[in-house]
C-alpha cells in the first residue's frame, strides 16, 4: 500500500498543490515585505500567524500579527488570500476522492469494498496524507518567500478553528499545546518584545 500512497501523494501535489505554489508564495512574500498594513502605528512585525480555513486549508488564508506578541486591540487589518481570485478553484472532498479513484484504477486496485451505497469512496483506507501534504506545502511556500525576501520574520501556521494545532513555519515543527511560545522561541535563540 505504501507505493499506492506515494502515487496518490504525487497526484495530489501535481493536481492541487503545485498550481497554487506561486500565488501562495507571492502572498507570503507580500506579508514579509510589509505590503499589508496590520496596525495604525509603524510597529515592525516580527512574528506572524498564518491561518488556514480548517475545512479547506487552501481555499482561504489570512495572516496577522501573532496575538501573543501584538495586542489584538491594535490590529487594524489582516492580509487575506482567496485563491478563487486567481482562477484557482477550491477542491472538494469529492475532487480528492475522484483523484484517488483515478490512481487506484490506473494501478489495478479493487476498491469496491470501500464504496458506500452512493459509490462514494472512503479513501481513508488507502490514503490519509492530505492534511500533512497541505501543511508541508504551506511551510515550503513560507520558506520560499523567506528566501525571496531575505526576511527574518517568524511565522506560525494555525487553523481557523484552533483545533489543528500550531506549526513553526520556519522550522517545520509542530509546536505542542503545552509549550509556552516565549520559551519555545527563546530555546530557538529568539527574544521577541511583546507590544501593546
Amino acid at each position: 500500500m505504501k507505493k499506492i500512497e506515494q502515487k496518490i501523494d504525487e497526484a495530489f501535489r501535481n493536481t492541487f498543490l503545485f498550481p497554487r505554489e506561486k500565488v501562495v508564495t507571492d502572498f507570503l512574500a507580500g506579508v514579509m515585505n510589509s505590503k499589508y498594513k496590520f496596525r495604525e502605528d509603524d510597529q515592525k512585525i516580527e512574528v506572524i500567524s498564518l491561518y488556514y480555513y480548517a475545512s479547506s486549508p487552501l481555499s482561504f488564508l489570512f495572516a496577522m500579527p501573532h496575538y501573543g506578541y501584538y495586542s489584538p486591540d491594535k490590529t487594524t487589518g489582516i492580509a487575506e488570500l482567496h485563491l478563487k481570485e486567481y482562477a484557482l478553484e477550491d477542491y472538494s472532498p469529492a475532487d480528492v476522492q475522484e483523484l484517488c479513484k483515478t490512481v487506484l484504477d490506473e494501478n489495478g486496485i479493487d476498491y469496491s469494498a470501500y464504496l458506500d451505497e452512493e459509490d462514494q469512496l472512503d479513501y481513508a483506507h488507502y490514503w490519509e496524507n492530505q492534511f500533512g501534504l497541505e501543511c508541508d506545502f504551506l511551510m515550503n511556500c513560507w520558506r520560499h518567500a523567506k528566501e525571496k525576501t531575505q526576511s527574518k520574520m517568524l511565522g506560525f501556521l494555525e487553523s481557523s478553528d484552533s483545533g489543528g494545532g500550531m506549526y513553526d513555519l520556519n522550522n517545520g515543527y509542530d509546536v505542542p499545546f503545552d509549550v509556552d511560545l516565549d520559551e519555545y522561541l527563546q530555546a530557538q535563540g529568539f527574544s521577541i518584545q511583546k507590544v501593546n
